[in-house]
């Protein structure tokens, strides 16, 4: 063996162990998708006892296949999985919003201990701006819900309604409830997914020229306004997070092409329909680049 090759083993077997001793490792996580009943709870099951008796069957079936972390929706619909100040508990739990649990307990604290007795970390994932999937299951809002306390902070596009990105207002809202939870449960990061402006809904225009015309913050463009509300609002969240728990990660699952190369020379060689930058409004290598978030 010549001494290049020799060199060679030497610096990869000493960045192995410096990786090691650092405690680095595989991110090995599954969704438990709690949005209509997709993953959990069973659709139809309201009793605690067999919604804990189903968790735990999930937990020991990726225990046992040596996943070391779950990203659990915990915020669906502007709704909660857990106890809240400040949003009704979800319908997709109890089977009616704003109805507490019976008997009581607290779906996200009785994950936490379950997860963490397995050795697997709790990613809690929420959706920042959506509240209802469906145009008609805005009756369905419990009374207490902040879309009656607020109307002003929402706008319907296509068949949903949604809090405008564009406020203060919502910001200011989203950022007490991250805090609530950060600062009350022993979750290992704050996750959000790829729905941030939605999708784009052909022949409709998202509904906040008026804001953007009462609040533009310098602005003269629309795109980039909406780009700068969302960099606000990941900004503060980011500070929100790691100024109560630095160790608490905060993580995103952005939809799949930043840009596109025919419109952006750092962009991918894709033809996406629709991307984070000029679609969602998601400018998710920004916030990698500033330090915004821990990981994609």
């Amino acid at each position: 063996m010549n001494k290049r090759v020799i060199c060679c083993l030497l610096v990869f077997l000493s960045s192995f162990g410096v990786a090691m001793a650092s405690g680095k490792r595989e991110m090995r996580a599954a969704w438990i998708a709690t949005v209509a009943n997709i993953d959990w709870p069973a659709k139809n099951c309201v009793n605690p006892e067999l919604q804990q008796q189903h968790m735990i069957g999930i937990l020991d079936s990726l225990a046992s296949l040596n996943f070391n972390a779950v990203v659990f929706q915990i915020r669906p619909t502007a709704d909660a999985f857990y106890s809240s100040s400040y949003e009704p508990w979800s319908r997709y739990l109890t089977g009616c919003q704003g109805v507490v649990p019976e008997p009581f307990y607290d779906p996200l604290a009785f994950v936490i201990h379950e997860a963490h007795r397995r050795q697997i970390d709790v990613h809690v994932w929420m959706n920042p701006y959506r509240v209802v999937l469906k145009e008609e299951e805005i009756d369905s809002l419990s009374s207490d819900h902040v879309y009656y306390h607020h109307p002003e902070m929402f706008v319907k596009y296509g068949k949903q309604y949604y809090f405008n990105p564009g406020l203060d207002a919502t910001r200011d809202f989203l950022n007490k409830v991250v805090a609530d939870v950060v600062a009350r449960y022993d979750i290992d990061a704050i996750h959000f997914d790829d729905y941030f402006y939605p999708y784009r809904v052909p022949g409709e225009t998202f509904p906040d020229e008026d804001t953007f015309r009462s609040y533009p913050r310098g602005f003269h463009n629309i795109d980039e306004w909406r780009r700068n509300n969302v960099n606000m609002i990941i900004r503060e969240l980011n500070f929100t997070i790691k100024t109560r728990k630095p160790w608490v990660e905060f993580g995103i699952s952005p939809f799949g092409v930043w840009r596109n190369a025919d419109k952006d020379a750092r962009g991918s060689r894709t033809r996406a329909g629709q991307t984070n930058y000029d679609d969602l409004y998601a400018d998710v290598r920004l916030w990698l680049k500033e330090g915004w978030i821990d990981y994609v």
